[in-house]
């Protein structure tokens, strides 16, 4: 994976708050150590620790933190839940895309237990060029938390999510 990331730096790099996306982030920075930076696409669906976590990251990365209103976010994932994902994550990496330089390779943290039926928005990812790294070298969840269990990543053992919109929980208030 190391030569994977070379080729790949420069990279922003979208930082969920979920161990996958923290644990890219601490491999492209201390073991690969390329050009990487940190982007948090603050959003209703967010879990408030997962936030947390990519604030955290972000902030102490100089990455940059991409703010979306909860009235721009339901009309983006309107009423059909069919396609939420798609059209989220395109939106998304469509406005990361705008601010960010040419040169840069655009990453995420999906990985191979990451199913397309359950996260649609895999479609919008290689459609935009997005590059999944643990995804391409065959990365798994179990993979994961063991290098960032021995990493000494806090979050090593957090809960595996999707986001709030893709579990349902956003209009059933579960996350106020």
């Amino acid at each position: 994976m190391i030569k994977l990331a070379q080729a790949l730096s420069p990279v922003r790099l979208a930082c969920s708050g979920g161990i996958d996306s923290i644990w890219l982030f601490h491999f492209f920075k201390n073991i690969a150590a390329i050009e990487v930076r940190p982007v948090f696409f603050d959003h209703p669906g967010v879990y408030p620790e997962e936030r947390a976590a990519a604030q955290i990251v972000v902030q102490s990365e100089n990455g940059i933190i991409v703010d979306f209103t909860k009235e721009e976010m339901l009309a983006v994932w309107g009423d059909d839940s069919k396609d939420r994902c798609y059209r989220c994550k395109r939106y998304f990496f469509e406005r990361l895309a705008r601010l960010v330089g040419e040169s840069e390779t655009l990453c995420d943290g999906t990985h191979v237990d990451d199913s397309p039926e359950r996260r649609p928005g895999m479609r919008a990812l290689t459609e935009l060029g997005v590059i999944s790294p643990l995804r391409l070298c065959g990365w798994n969840k179990e993979m994961i938390r063991n290098a960032a269990r021995e990493a000494g990543l806090a979050a090593w053992n957090q809960p595996a999510r999707a986001c709030l919109a893709v579990d349902g929980k956003l209009w059933t208030g579960e996350n106020e």
